[in-house]
């Protein structure tokens, strides 16, 4: 296994494992979504920027451009009151908008070089844009409800984050 895979294995899973503590949060009653939702991009930002940094030599770019999309949406999310339902449902939209570009650029990357993983990329990039739309439509209940909403959305996410590096090894055979 490559030095890139398996550092994408290891930050992807603590990614998922971050998710399943907004899951937990969401479970022992924490409510306060701003915080959770905002917390999760600037720590999603800031593994992004370790697997950019560690990754480097492969001239991988995603690390980098997801990190700028989270941390630039994460700074938007701070200057808006969660106060109705609107906010959060947008900002995960836009969010997600922003991370399919970045994985359409992936794919685009994948499918240059000839790797067979860029129709995987595609598979899974049309699972997070459904996702994330179910997401953004299921965010109508109280706070609780909603941490654990996104605690569900971002361990998908993980899920798919994690699944591309071990396709592509398993591709690699």
């Amino acid at each position: 296994m490559k030095t890139k895979q398996f550092v994408d294995i290891i930050i992807e899973g603590v990614l998922l494992l971050f998710g399943l503590l907004i899951m937990i949060l969401g479970i022992v009653g924490y409510s306060k979504i701003k915080v959770v939702f905002v917390s999760a991009l600037f720590t999603y930002a800031i593994f992004n920027i370790i697997q950019f940094y560690l990754t480097r030599k492969s001239k991988d770019m995603e690390g980098l451009y997801t990190a700028l999309a989270s941390v630039l949406v994460g700074i938007a999310d701070l200057y808006f009151p969660f106060t109705n339902n609107v906010v959060l449902p947008v900002s995960i939209m836009v969010w997600s908008i922003l991370m399919s570009i970045i994985k359409v650029i992936k794919a685009d990357y994948y499918n240059d070089r000839r790797d067979r993983v860029w129709k995987f990329k595609m598979v899974s990039l049309c699972v997070f844009m459904v996702i994330s739309v179910l997401t953004s439509v299921a965010l109508n209940y109280n706070s609780n409800v909603q941490v654990l909403i996104i605690g569900y959305y971002f361990v998908i996410n993980g899920i798919l984050e994690l699944s591309e590096p071990i396709v592509k090894y398993l591709l690699g055979k």
